[in-house]
């Protein structure tokens, strides 16, 4: 989770969080894709991925920007819609992980 300085308190983010990335296991799938989405939106959150390693997938939904389930490869680099120059390379991240 990512909060923007105004939310810290020192301790804890105050608010709901500007950015969110989940790594999901198959178990929890439907969750991410359905009830956290549907939760995240509504509580204000800006940006939300859901990353599916074993399918070397990214899911992009960028609730700002009305752009939702935006799917990219593992092979991708992809912007985080909420910075002007953030960039993850996730062929980086799964040659770490040797997947």
């Amino acid at each position: 989770m990512i909060c923007n300085k105004d939310k810290l308190d020192g301790k804890r983010c105050n608010g709901a969080p500007d950015f969110i990335i989940e790594i999901v296991s198959p178990a929890s799938l439907s969750d991410d894709y359905i009830r956290k989405l549907y939760y995240y939106k509504n509580a204000g959150v800006q940006e939300y991925w859901i990353v599916v390693p074993r399918r070397m997938t990214v899911t992009v939904n960028y609730f700002e920007g009305n752009i939702v389930s935006v799917q990219h490869p593992f092979e991708s680099i992809v912007k985080i819609n909420i910075y002007d120059d953030l960039y993850i390379n996730f062929s980086e991240i799964a040659n770490l992980l040797d997947i």
